[in-house]
């Protein structure tokens, strides 16, 4: 039996690599014998750094809101690796309640790129996903200042949504804090800043699909001549998943809440495509299960264990899922 284990984080309790390892005690209580691999997943989100090798540097850098804060990122050899979240994360804000959507700043991520480039990275990874701000990517390139436009190739920005430029405030405003005023105002604002990147830079980033993420920062970075990708096809490329899965029996996906979006841009989605198109059998053990999604090839973590179990004891709840979801599969 060979089984591949390849969920997200579970945000709030586990990361990739702790929900990967209680899948897997999963697999074992039924399997002993079984091949287990085990493929932590991202796409571009916080998890994406752990995803391609884990931080080795730590940098003060300007907050979401103004503040100094630590950041990790990686550079190994002549690649970067940088996640938006360690740097204007809505985390590190405070939360929604506590940030300040129409100040919070991409500043520090651009402080972190301007580091990878000034240290010598031929190419930088920019994870999006989880960020406070929707400031049009302003703050990254007052940062990177006289580093753009980049060389083809250089940069390359790892998304989880198709939404454009121009829709940033409306689809992930509220999100971050922003009323129905305060939306009306950060498009404005992006409408602004969308004529003022094309001007400054010659590509227009109007109607552009994954421009949107980060507040508008996958769309600066695309006008100064980054690559815009989809980041759970980076992440699972860059991690193998296709080649881990020739030959599979079974594989497991998951993360904390698992609904109609993880099959659009999600790193679950992306596994599950891929098992589809290889005839893999497959199995979601996720958090919650939306209603829209659910079936007996999707387990949830609280229905199974219970919220409360599930809440003080994450990881034990995984594994105590995936037996019960393997179970119910018949596998």
């Amino acid at each position: 039996m060979r089984v591949v284990i390849a969920p997200d984080k579970f945000k709030g309790s586990l990361t990739a690599a702790e929900a990967a390892d209680a899948m897997a005690a999963g697999v074992r209580e039924r399997w002993p014998d079984a091949e287990v691999v085990v493929v932590p997943m991202a796409d571009g989100g916080d998890g994406t750094l752990d995803a391609l090798g884990g931080a080795n540097r730590r940098d003060t850098v300007t907050g979401p809101l103004g503040r100094p804060i630590e950041a990790d990122w990686r550079l190994d050899g002549e690649r970067a690796v940088i996640e938006s979240a360690a740097a204007s994360g809505l985390v590190l804000a405070g939360g929604r309640d506590a940030n300040d959507p129409w100040a919070a700043t991409s500043r520090g991520v651009g402080e972190l790129m301007a580091a990878a480039l000034d240290a010598g990275a031929s190419r930088v990874i920019v994870g999006t996903g989880g960020s406070a701000m929707t400031d049009g990517g302003r703050g990254a390139l007052e940062a990177l200042d006289a580093r753009t436009p980049f060389a083809p190739g250089r940069v390359v920005v790892l998304t989880d949504t198709t939404v454009t430029f121009h829709e940033a405030a409306r689809v992930f405003g509220p999100q971050k804090g922003a009323d129905e005023e305060t939306v009306a105002r950060l498009t404005a604002r992006l409408e602004r800043d969308a004529a003022e990147w094309s001007d400054r830079f010659g590509r227009s980033i109007d109607g552009v699909p994954r421009t949107g993420a980060a507040g508008g920062l996958s769309g600066a970075l695309l006008a100064a001549g980054a690559q815009v990708v989809d980041g759970a096809a980076f992440v699972a490329e860059a991690a193998g998943l296709a080649e881990a899965l020739s030959g599979a029996d079974l594989v497991l996906t998951g993360e904390g809440a698992f609904d109609a979006t993880s099959l659009t841009g999600k790193g679950p989605g992306h596994v599950l495509a891929l098992a589809a198109a290889g005839g893999v059998r497959a199995l979601v053990v996720a958090g919650v299960v939306a209603d829209e999604v659910r079936g007996p090839g999707a387990v949830s973590v609280a229905e199974a264990v219970g919220i409360r179990r599930s809440l003080r004891h994450p990881a034990e709840a995984v594994r105590r899922a995936v037996v019960r979801g393997l179970e119910s599969i018949g596998a």
